[in-house]
C-alpha cells in the first residue's frame, strides 16, 4: 500500500490535462535538449510532462519564499537573542530584565539585516 503518492502525479488525470489550455515556449540548446530528455525519459513522463512539474515546482518555490525569509528571520531572531543572552551568563555576569529586553529591542532590530545578509551569502 503506497503511503506518500506523489503530488504530481495528481495532477496528470484526464480531466487535468483537458483544462490545460496555455502554452509556454522555451528554446534550448542540443545539449541542453538532450539533457532534458534523458532526465524525462529516466523518470518515465514525456518532455513536456517532466518541463511542466519542474515549472511549477519553480512556481511553488517562489509562493514559499516569503515563507522561507519569515522562517529564516525567526531563526536568526533566536540565535541572535541566544548568543547575546548567554554570553553574559557564561560569563557569570549579573542580567538584569532591563538589560534583557534591551537585547531583545535590538535583537529585534537587526534580525531582518542579519537574514537578508545570510541569505545573500548563500547565493
Amino acid at each position: 500500500m503506497t503511503i506518500l503518492v506523489p503530488e504530481s502525479d495528481s495532477t496528470h488525470t484526464a480531466e487535468n490535462i483537458a483544462l490545460r489550455t496555455e502554452t509556454a515556449c522555451l528554446k534550448l540548446t542540443p545539449d541542453e535538449f538532450r539533457s532534458v530528455q534523458e532526465i524525462s525519459t529516466a523518470n518515465g513522463v514525456t518532455r513536456g510532462e517532466w518541463m511542466r512539474d519542474v515549472v511549477l515546482c519553480a512556481v511553488q518555490t517562489g509562493k514559499a519564499g516569503l515563507a522561507v525569509d519569515l522562517t529564516l528571520n525567526e531563526i536568526v531572531d533566536v540565535q541572535l537573542l541566544l548568543m547575546n543572552v548567554l554570553r553574559p551568563i557564561a560569563t557569570g555576569q549579573p542580567l538584569t530584565a532591563a538589560a534583557f529586553d534591551s537585547i531583545v529591542t535590538e535583537v529585534h532590530k537587526m534580525k531582518k539585516t542579519v537574514a537578508r545578509k545570510l541569505a545573500q551569502e548563500e547565493k
